[in-house]
């Protein structure tokens, strides 16, 4: 008789925080950190240091939302690329 053992379905789930990936939160906080080093020390400042990285997690969120792995890269190498685009690799 054929031996059975327990499954686990979530093994190749992704590690997310605040239902962004971890890749995608780090951004968010290397743009902040950068515009504190060249806005912070003006009164404008922390419209800057919150506000953009603030619109930059909420674009994420929402933009990558029930969209597939590896989507944004794919988008950005699409609307970057000159030409035409092959299945079979450039220009065949």
């Amino acid at each position: 008789m054929l031996e059975t053992s327990t499954i686990y379905r979530n093994l190749d789930a992704k590690f997310k925080i605040g239902g962004v990936d971890a890749s995608d939160l780090l951004s968010v906080l290397i743009l902040a950190a950068v515009m504190n080093l060249f806005v912070g020390q003006f009164s404008f400042g922390p419209i800057f240091i919150f506000g953009l990285p603030a619109m930059l997690f909420c674009a994420l969120y929402f933009g990558k939302k029930g969209k597939p792995e590896g989507y944004l890269q794919q988008v950005i190498k699409f609307y970057i690329s000159l030409g035409e685009l092959h299945a079979g690799g450039e220009g065949q």
